[in-house]
């Protein structure tokens, strides 16, 4: 019951968790449809992920206070995104892991956490 509680109290990020999951390890035919040549794109999207990963981290905190919660998060952030690039080296065949991906998770999510301090509590409230 308590697993449960926790995720009904957290369930802003466990759903974007999920969201990143699916987006980083469904199958790329997936995403052929989208025809976007810019260069490093993929960097792009996975720095965009974690910034909105470390927003909602780092909205929870300010409200609440909770360091050991928000530490927690924020190491399973970090490590969630190394275990995406392991998984999809590992275990997707249409997918290649890429250490740089890792470090625009990293990046992402340091700014996601930075910047939320220059938002309105209003946002920050919504993002709770």
């Amino acid at each position: 019951m308590q697993l449960f509680g926790l995720i009904k109290q957290y369930y802003k990020f466990v759903l974007w968790v999920f969201v990143i999951g699916y987006l980083c390890l469904a199958p790329a035919d997936e995403f052929k449809k989208v025809h976007i040549t810019i260069p490093y794109f993929d960097k792009v999207v996975h720095f965009g992920l974690f910034f909105i990963l470390g927003i909602i981290v780092r909205a929870k905190r300010e409200i609440q206070f909770l360091n050991q919660v928000f530490y927690f998060q924020v190491s399973f952030a970090a490590i969630y995104g190394g275990l995406i690039e392991l998984a999809q080296s590992y275990l997707t065949t249409s997918r290649k892991g890429d250490w740089i991906d890792w470090l625009a998770d990293l990046a992402g999510l340091a700014l996601g956490i930075w910047v939320i301090r220059f938002l309105p509590t209003k946002v920050i409230r919504w993002l709770e």
